[in-house]
This record gives structure tokens, C-alpha cells and sequence, in this order.
């Protein structure tokens, strides 16, 4: 009590620094509350164009599946939709929306074999965040490496989300596709390793039953390979 009666300016300033501090901490939070809904409300009038757009772009005529049931879209409109959304993670950084736009201009990009510009944005709007939407993000990150034929950067970023347990439901997926890589690499041991860890499981789970079926798919094909020489 002495100590504190000889030193009750210091112990009130960091009473106060503390108060502040956490009165700072909580207008943070509630002021990046404020911004993501903003953010996802401004999102959602973009968003709705790109459902239009691919609506255009995937809707089959049940007459002639052949041709769609309206005009697909011109390259006018993909690069107008593209641009919205440009403009959009431009004047929204560090959101969840902002990376949701990143994806959907990355899928229209690599639909036009436009690899390097959806890499681009997809890199941009990647952060250190362990939840779906940049799990999302860092995923098709490593599908346009691997569709640039830069294999070994594909494997060690979808080793990242591999390493997450949030992440189970992705995880067969994606060691199939580092099996696939390990493959282009030459490195069959590995590529056979993963696949075969995969195809031994015993799961009652949809997704990973379909997995298990397509990594005894893949494993057949390597080794018929092996075999063959083809």
C-alpha cells in the first residue's frame, strides 16, 4: 500500500493505459466488424452479376445440350466483370469479400487460360488466416502453380493447408494433387506414397469415399505406367 500511495500517478496512468487500451481493442474489432459488412454488402451487388454471367456461361439447352439456352458472354462483358471486381479488392484490402471477388476473377481468368493475371490477384489478397476463405484462396494458388508447371511450389503451399486440422475435408483432395505433381517431377515414389495412403482408407464419408476411389484410379494408372513404359 506504501508503494502504491508514493507511486498512485504511475499506477493510475497505467490503470488508464490498460482502460484505454481495451476500450481501443474493442472499437477496433467493432470498427472492422463495421467495414467487413460494408465490405460483403457492397460484394453482394458484384457478386450477383457474376451468377448472371455464369449462368450465361453454364446453362445447357435441355433440347440441344449442345448449345446454351441464351448467348454465352462476350468478351466485352468478361472484362467488364473482371474490372468490377479489380476496382472492388482495390478499395476493399484485408476483407473476406475482397478475397471471395480475387476467386471469382481468378475462375473467369483461368477459364480464358489467363493464368499469371488470376496468380496475381490471388497472391495479393492471400493472408496468414487459417479459415475457409483464404484456404480457399491459398488452394487455387497452388492450382494455377501447377498449371504454370511450377510443381514443387504447388506441393509446399497445399502442404500448408494440409497441415491444418480445419482443413480435413480438403486434405485427400489436395495430396492427390501433390501426388500428381510429385509425378511431374519424376519422383513416382512419393506420387505412389501418397496415393496408395489414400486409396487403404476405410471412411464412411462421402467426399473422402470419393477421393479414396480416385487416388486407387490415379495409383492404377502410375503403375500400369511403370509397367508398361506409357
Amino acid at each position: 500500500m506504501t508503494l502504491i500511495e508514493k507511486n498512485w500517478k504511475l499506477v493510475l496512468g497505467i490503470c488508464s493505459i490498460l482502460i484505454l487500451g481495451g476500450g481501443g481493442l474493442a472499437i477496433q474489432s467493432t470498427l472492422a466488424t463495421a467495414k467487413e459488412k460494408k465490405a460483403q454488402e457492397n460484394f453482394f451487388s458484384i457478386e450477383k452479376k457474376y451468377v448472371d454471367y455464369k449462368t450465361k456461361k453454364e446453362t445447357p439447352d435441355t433440347t440441344k445440350p449442345a448449345k446454351p439456352v441464351v448467348a454465352p458472354p462476350t468478351a466485352e462483358q468478361s472484362a467488364a466483370i473482371k474490372a468490377e471486381f479489380e476496382t472492388f479488392i482495390t478499395n476493399n484490402p484485408k476483407s473476406k469479400a475482397t478475397q471471395m471477388a480475387a476467386l471469382y476473377f481468378a475462375e473467369i481468368s483461368r477459364q480464358e487460360n489467363k493464368i499469371q493475371p488470376a496468380l496475381d490477384v490471388l497472391l495479393k489478397v492471400k493472408n496468414n488466416d487459417s479459415g475457409l476463405v483464404n484456404t480457399l484462396v491459398e488452394q487455387q494458388i497452388g492450382q494455377l502453380l501447377a498449371d504454370s508447371e511450377k510443381y514443387q511450389e504447388a506441393i509446399d503451399i497445399w502442404q500448408k493447408i494440409i497441415n491444418r486440422k480445419e482443413a480435413k475435408f480438403l486434405h485427400n483432395e489436395l495430396k492427390i494433387q501433390q501426388a500428381l505433381c510429385f509425378q511431374k517431377l519424376n519422383n513416382h515414389t512419393k506420387a505412389e506414397e501418397l496415393l496408395t495412403n489414400i486409396a487403404n482408407q476405410k471412411t464412411e464419408d462421402q467426399t473422402d469415399a470419393s477421393s479414396v476411389k480416385e487416388a486407387a484410379r490415379y495409383l492404377r494408372l502410375i503403375q500400369i505406367k511403370k509397367v508398361t513404359g506409357t
